[in-house]
């Protein structure tokens, strides 16, 4: 714990002024037997308590203890050495004289309590708004760094599976080459030759005009087979393409949106041999 955060929390007049919880009091007198520094700050405030008190004390006015010495029937203390009379005792018993003095002092000690209280009040107050603007900040941020993590948490998946794909012995490896249409076009293909999926690495691919999409293709015994199109804004990493069964080539052509029945040779951008 840092002390001095404990400290300037406000918990010191909280506690001696018994606003503080049983919990928090019992807490804080644990604490000023343990460190020296808060017990200090505890005797700092109760004699800046007892000082301010005492400043705001009224002294009582003259004539005040002669008017007591009368009421109770004892000679003033102007008569000298002369021994008072004695008192006879009566039936009634007297009633007892509180001390002017004392009540102003206690009329004194509860505005400045009073003052102290509004005080404090408004510094938990603000406290309380910094804390919560503090907690609302952090709040946002683990929320945005909990998504951030999501998301690499989904790439390094995405990863992982791409290079367990291209370390697998059984895959078959295609390299296209860029064409006329796009002469430094590349990409891969890694084909399964058990279960015979398809899986594309769009190495170096230019992004396609408005309206139109790259779509895979399989030349099976000179006729061209669909293997899918593709979104190359979709991400890095291997993208699943359509199950082929046979194939001697592969192929890419720039086709309309959703793909064509048969390619646009015209339109070719890479082609590999298996």
């Amino acid at each position: 714990m840092n002390i001095q955060e404990y400290i300037s929390s406000g918990i010191v007049e909280t506690c001696v002024l018994g606003l503080a919880s049983d919990n928090e009091q019992l807490e804080f007198e644990q604490l000023c037997s343990i460190h020296a520094e808060l017990n200090a700050a505890r005797e700092a405030f109760e004699i800046s308590l007892e000082r301010t008190a005492m400043e705001s004390a009224v002294a009582p006015p003259a004539g005040l203890k002669e008017k007591i010495w009368s009421d109770i029937g004892l000679a003033g203390s102007n008569s000298g050495n002369q021994r008072p009379s004695p008192v006879r005792a009566v039936d009634t018993p007297l009633t007892p004289v509180r001390s002017l003095t004392f009540a102003r002092f206690m009329a004194a000690a509860s505005v400045i309590l009073l003052v102290a209280s509004t005080l404090l009040n408004f510094y938990f107050y603000n406290q309380y708004r910094s804390s919560l603007s503090k907690y609302n900040e952090l709040v946002v941020n683990n929320q945005q760094m909990a998504a951030n993590d999501r998301v690499m948490q989904t790439r390094l998946q995405t990863y992982e599976h791409s290079f367990d794909i291209i370390r697998d012995t059984n895959m078959s490896v295609v390299a296209m080459k860029g064409q006329a249409a796009a002469p430094q076009s590349f990409t891969t293909v890694y084909w399964d030759k058990q279960t015979r999926d398809v899986y594309l690495l769009v190495n170096n691919l230019p992004q396609p005009v408005a309206g139109k999409q790259y779509q895979l293709w399989a030349i099976v015994d000179g006729k061209p087979v669909d293997a899918g199109v593709l979104d190359i804004n979709a991400g890095p990493g291997l993208v699943k393409m359509k199950n082929i069964p046979r194939a001697q080539v592969f192929a890419i052509t720039l086709e309309k949106l959703g793909g064509s029945a048969t390619p646009d040779l015209k339109s070719l951008f890479v082609l590999g041999q298996v």
